[in-house]
């Protein structure tokens, strides 16, 4: 979940290829803080499996965009995400059609 979870993969990207990646620990405990340090990093795009209302909405609010029930290989989902391909049902989580 990502109100919970401990670390991010940030990937940079031009022209839908890989530029750059790291990792970011997420150091903040309340959702205000994460999405600081989010906005920090210039995060522009998030893609998670699960994610409080109370978060999307401060993210969104932020210009956060947020692509939720996304489940999968991180270098598979990447991919897919510079592909367009996201929509596969083989990256939804399960019951959320």
């Amino acid at each position: 979940m990502l109100d919970t979870c401990t670390q991010m993969v940030l990937v940079e990207s031009k022209d839908k290829v890989e530029t750059r990646r790291t990792k970011l620990r997420m150091e903040g405990n309340s959702i205000l803080e994460r999405c600081r340090e989010l906005q920090k990093h210039g995060v522009r795009v998030v893609i998670c499996s699960a994610v409080s209302d109370s978060f999307f909405r401060l993210l969104k609010e932020s210009d956060i965009r947020l692509l939720c029930e996304i489940v999968g290989e991180v270098e598979e989902v990447i991919q897919a995400y510079h592909a367009g391909a996201l929509d596969q049902s083989r990256f939804r989580m399960p019951g959320c059609d």
